[in-house]
């Protein structure tokens, strides 16, 4: 009997550690866009990479000294309504710049090793 309480007793300490050790599970990067509204100098505004009309943007101070921004948001069946309490980045100096502006430091190709 003693062999069997042995047994018992074994089985369950190692199934009981090993049933804790499961539960913890790794903090994963979210793979879903942050809620920020990106807003540019020249009045464009960004929302998970796509850019938002004016119109449909209301952006008023969270008392905290920051910004927070609502979104219209349109449902087919539903009437519309405002997505909130989206963080509000003003983002100062972005230029958009192609190859071809010449901008962009290049290989001097006239040099070959």
């Amino acid at each position: 009997m003693k062999k069997y309480y042995k047994l018992i007793s074994f089985l369950v300490i190692i199934l009981s550690s090993t049933a804790c050790t499961s539960t913890i599970s790794n903090v994963v990067e979210s793979s879903e866009p942050d809620n920020t509204l990106l807003v540019y100098e020249d009045g464009r505004m960004e929302f998970n990479s796509r850019f938002i009309n004016d119109d449909e943007v209301v952006i008023y101070n969270d008392g905290r000294g920051g910004e927070r921004a609502a979104i219209k948001v349109r449902v087919p069946i539903h009437s519309d309504f405002y997505r909130d309490s989206i963080i509000v980045v003003r983002v100062a100096d972005q230029f958009d710049e192609s190859v071809a502006d010449g901008k962009l430091d290049a290989v001097n190709a006239d040099i070959i090793n």
